[in-house]
């Protein structure tokens, strides 16, 4: 495990997770024992894995649906897509933007990578292609995910408070604007029991669950929720003595992600400054009472992992 802050989790149905801190990547099974990382170790039984090029931090990071492939991208405008059976590059290359959010296809022989000026490439993981856009946002694509139907559709959302639903892989083919958000919205999940359905977390303090033709089905307010703890003194930024924590007075309730935890058939969240996990169970296509799970500091992000 690693013993630096993490930025990122991702998880995978192999039952990998990968911890990521700046530019490096230490992945672990379910139950903790690490298996492979991008730092050298005297353990033979650790695959080294290649660090990506440069000096960038990784922006996103993303599993592949069976966790045969796993992609990261950093600031510094690289993409490595890796093959999990060794930890090998599988394709690298330098985009000409720099990519913000990455979702894999469910056939698995693509990446949509979705960039801070708004396009989505879509890029081949095995052949030596031009990535080819397949759809445009006006602002910053922040997240990236696909449905679970037969076609998938392809969700994105951006700076601009938006979440847009395509037709995949004819993007072009929008089938629904999902409109409600009034900042920007950070993420977006999809569980394969309700396969018409995801929920959004944006800066508004709201997360939202929504039907495939944009219609909102329920909002859910986080103030409410979550006020005890700054009443409690419990919320609070990660960084000390840092301009964020002298402006830890004025209350925020920005969603860092949401997840969609299969085994659990619920989705899962986490906000900036909480130290607290929610867990919004979804039964019969309506969410439940949300469940608040206390932890120790506020996370900087979430994954599900399945221990069988």
């Amino acid at each position: 495990m690693p013993r630096h802050p993490v930025t990122l989790v991702e998880s995978s149905a192999q039952g990998f997770v990968a911890f990521i801190s700046e530019n490096t990547i230490t992945v672990t099974d379910s139950t903790g024992k690490t298996i492979a990382s991008t730092q050298a170790t005297e353990d033979p039984s650790v695959a080294r894995i290649p660090a990506a090029p440069g000096n960038g931090s990784i922006r996103a990071a993303t599993f592949s649906l069976t966790g045969k492939y796993f992609a990261v991208c950093t600031n510094d405008k690289s993409l490595v897509i890796y093959a999990t059976n060794g930890w090998t590059i599988q394709r690298q290359l330098t985009s000409e933007k720099r990519t913000n959010a990455l979702a894999f296809d469910p056939s698995e022989t693509h990446l949509l990578a979705g960039d801070k000026f708004g396009d989505c490439t879509q890029i081949n993981i095995v052949e030596d292609t031009p990535g080819q856009v397949l759809l445009g946002h006006v602002s910053i694509v922040c997240a990236l995910a696909f449905t679970h139907t037969s076609p998938p559709f392809v969700l994105s959302c951006d700076r601009d408070e938006k979440l847009r639903i395509s037709h995949y892989p004819s993007a072009y083919n929008i089938r629904a604007f999902g409109l409600g958000h009034t900042e920007f919205v950070t993420s977006v999940a999809t569980l394969s029991g309700a396969p018409h359905l995801c929920l959004t977390g944006a800066g508004d303090a709201t997360l939202r669950l929504w039907d495939l033709d944009g219609g909102l089905l329920r909002t859910v307010e986080l103030e409410p929720l979550l006020q005890k703890y700054y009443a409690e003194g419990r919320a609070r930024c990660a960084l000390a003595n840092s301009f964020e924590d002298r402006t830890a007075a004025t209350q925020r309730y920005g969603v860092l992600r949401v997840r969609a935890a299969e085994s659990l058939g619920a989705f899962i969240a986490v906000v900036e400054r909480f130290p607290v996990v929610i867990v919004l169970p979804l039964q019969d296509g309506e969410l439940g009472e949300p469940v608040l799970v206390d932890v120790a500091g506020p996370p900087t992000d979430v994954a599900p992992v399945d221990r069988g």
